[in-house]
């Protein structure tokens, strides 16, 4: 795809954290933009930061004739009455990551995929590669904090991209180093099962350029079941979870107590590359760093700069993003959405905070579906919260089917207490809540919060507004 040939395109769906940063990069070109959403958020302020028109609402009058393409979010339909416009005035239209594909063709993409951890992964190694001088464009699925921004635009040939596995979107992207972080059952509205997860991802890994590089997790279940034919395959793992020593191996230091320290130094079989320090907690956390460090590494960056890079950086936008303080409590941010996710952000903020804290976790499920396909997952994810309040499930447009619509957060949270019955830990049956709206969350957050606890909110939705408002 030719930009220079380019001069007006429309985004549908503008306030989505993928086309907004396809709205940032097509302004910076030089393109006249503009787009609409029906909703305004945190990512509409920052696309009219950039001077780009944000219209509110969809309509047909929206689109100028002027347009040379239209770009539509994965949640939009077909009957939308933009794209409606666009097809009666023979605009061509392609979906976000359709584009994405395009604009990647003749780059050196690095691409992450897997189903947790992309967006931090994306970052980091956005962020040592910034720092390496190596001048890439980094597309994330949120915002990096550091940048203000999900998109930084580079001026190199390099582009790391976070490949979202829905729907096979990773497809798009004939990588030269593909990163996969983990695998674990997702999207089942999509994907037939943990086979289907399997094969089609060894047939995204085949399409990584011949002498390019994969990197797996060592120790993850699903990754370790894929046929996979290359030459430069690389894996990360940390030391001591199957008692192995391999590449990417690193000794891990946890310390402790009112923010903590998530320490630890990356070593192979040959050298110790370095001491690192991050910013955030979590055992997922380092993992996450590991993956990025080796694809650096394989993008050339020397292992000084890679390990001084994961300490000076910053974080991410609902990541476990520490928002501020209510009535004494720690309030948290973080976009956890699946079962292991809000294993792994419960256990991090154990580590983080010390075991002498209370956490009340505050969830949203994220999609009918997946809380429906997940459900016992998701029943046994909590235990090692001190309370639990739930809120109804979000609805995702464009994704939602009505045979799904049978699930609610009333019965999961019924199914919270059965668990806490049968499997008793920290998380008590009398200590589970159900609250089904935001403003009835952001009340009973309030009334729970106190001094040595942490409210840890949790979902993709639009849960994070409960930590926003609790802060104000």
């Amino acid at each position: 795809m030719e930009l220079n040939n380019i001069e007006q395109v429309h985004l549908v769906g503008i306030g989505g954290i993928n086309v907004s940063a396809i709205a940032q990069l097509l302004a910076s070109k030089g393109i006249i933009v503009a787009g609409s959403d029906v909703a305004e958020s945190s990512i509409t302020d920052m696309v009219r930061e950039k001077g780009i028109t944000m219209y509110l609402g969809h309509s047909a009058e929206h689109v100028d004739k002027k347009t040379d393409l239209l770009v539509y979010s994965e949640a939009i339909p077909n009957d939308n009455p933009e794209r409606l416009a666009a097809a009666h005035l023979e605009i061509p239209q392609m979906s976000a990551f359709q584009f994405w594909g395009e604009y990647a063709k003749g780059k050196k993409v690095i691409a992450v995929s897997g189903t947790n951890g992309k967006s931090t992964t994306t970052a980091m190694l956005g962020h040592i590669l910034v720092n390496a001088g190596l001048d890439p464009t980094v597309v994330v699925g949120t915002k990096v904090l550091a940048w203000h921004s999900n998109i930084r635009i580079g001026s190199s040939d390099w582009l790391v991209i976070e490949a979202d596995e829905y729907h096979g979107h990773m497809h798009e992207f004939k990588p030269y180093i593909a990163v996969v972080t983990n695998l674990a059952l997702d999207h089942l509205d999509y994907y037939r099962d943990a086979d289907d997860i399997k094969t089609q991802f060894e047939q995204w890994l085949s399409s990584v350029d011949p002498e390019g590089f994969i990197i797996l997790h060592r120790d993850d279940a699903m990754l370790s079941e894929l046929a996979i034919a290359h030459k430069n395959i690389r894996v990360f793992g940390v030391k001591g979870d199957k008692g192995v020593r391999s590449s990417g191996d690193i000794a891990l230091y946890e310390k402790q107590g009112i923010m903590g320290e998530n320490s630890f130094n990356i070593v192979d079989d040959d050298k110790d590359w370095g001491y690192v320090s991050l910013k955030y907690p979590g055992r997922h956390n380092i993992q996450n760093a590991l993956a990025a460090a080796v694809a650096a590494d394989c993008a050339g960056v020397r292992r000084p700069k890679i390990t001084k890079a994961l300490t000076s950086f910053d974080g991410t936008w609902r990541r476990f993003e520490y928002v501020g303080v209510y009535n004494g409590a720690f309030v948290i941010s973080d976009y956890a959405h699946h079962p292991d996710g809000i294993r792994a952000t419960i256990d991090a903020a154990r580590k983080w905070y010390g075991e002498h804290m209370d956490i009340i976790a505050v969830f949203q499920p994220h999609q009918h579906n997946r809380t429906k396909m997940l459900f016992d997952d998701f029943a046994a994810a909590f235990d090692r919260a001190n309370r639990l309040v739930l809120l109804e499930i979000y609805d995702v447009a464009g994704r939602e089917e009505a045979h799904d619509q049978d699930v609610t957060s009333k019965k999961l949270a019924e199914a919270v207490r059965d668990h806490c019955v049968a499997e008793p830990a920290t998380l008590r049956e009398d200590a589970v809540e159900y609250e089904p709206t935001l403003t009835d969350a952001e009340k009973r957050a309030k009334e729970l919060a106190r001094k040595d606890a942490v409210i840890l909110v949790m979902g993709a939705g639009d849960v994070d507004q409960v930590a926003r408002r609790l802060v104000l």
